[in-house]
């Protein structure tokens, strides 16, 4: 995770107090951890709940097949990309060292998984039942 609140221009001279730092090469780049950790937490959970969610619309719009799998992916690709537009202002790079691909796919198989659970269930609950 670079930290984008830390006032470092990668692409200015380093000052010599930046050369005392350790690296007169004048690319600092900040990596806190601990944001790191808090941000995946919370992309965790919102990628989570839309696997859930999503399931639960699937199941109850009556997907099935191949149309329930497209509608899987669609959701997943639309949570990822509001990520990025709304809460990254599509920086990813100051966020997350994860190329655009890595990123839009991250968690699919953890996702996969509530969303057949809560598909077949809700599916269950509506048709069958």
């Amino acid at each position: 995770m670079i930290d984008p609140m830390a006032n470092i221009d990668p692409a200015a001279p380093a000052g010599p107090e930046m050369d005392a730092a350790g690296g007169g090469d004048g690319n600092q780049e900040v990596f806190d951890t601990n944001a790191y950790r808090s941000n995946f937490r919370k992309m965790d959970k919102i990628r989570s709940f839309m696997g859930i969610a999503s399931g639960c619309v699937a199941g109850v719009c009556g997907l099935t097949s191949l149309s329930g799998l497209v509608c899987f992916l669609v959701l997943h690709i639309t949570v990822n990309l509001s990520l990025l537009a709304f809460k990254m202002k599509f920086d990813l790079h100051s966020y997350s060292r994860e190329s655009m691909f890595a990123f839009l796919t991250a968690d699919l198989q953890k996702c996969a998984m509530s969303f057949m659970l809560f598909w077949t269930l809700f599916f269950g609950l509506v048709y069958l039942f």
